[in-house]
């Protein structure tokens, strides 16, 4: 099956940290944490609640460590930078089992726009009526 890797429009969307940076597994039965191909980096997971509009969802993101800010608390407003979803499929015991793998760069502090910190729009001019 082809690999395929999607880079999601994230306009609009607000991630808030549902769980904390956990070291992801690479065998759980060995205890063996799980490192970036490409930089040696341990690979950890955060849980994020991603709302858009009216809807909410919790996902896990793979983030190396070298991404990992101090911050990343429960309830704590972050922006995922460089997240990618691979979809996938899996055949186990006769069932077929499928989800989405996210993975980011990094997750960095983000401050939500707020009525108090929105730039305020200015008035349209009311030009005089000649009677």
């Amino acid at each position: 099956m082809a690999r395929i890797t999607i880079r999601p429009d994230l306009a609009g969307t607000t991630h808030m940290v549902a769980v904390p940076p956990v070291p992801k597994m690479a065998d759980a039965a060995t205890g063996q944490v799980a490192t970036d191909r490409e930089s040696g980096a341990t690979l950890y997971t955060v849980q994020l609640l991603e709302t858009f509009e009216a809807t909410a969802q919790l996902i896990k993101v793979t983030v190396p460590e070298t991404g990992l800010d101090a911050g990343l608390v429960p309830g704590a407003i972050v922006r995922p930078v460089g997240l990618t979803a691979t979809p996938w499929a899996n055949l186990f015991n006769g069932q077929v089992q499928s989800g989405v793998a996210y993975r980011a760069a990094s997750l960095v502090p983000a401050v939500p726009a707020t009525a108090s910190s929105a730039p305020k729009a200015k008035a349209p001019a009311v030009e005089p009526v000649a009677s």
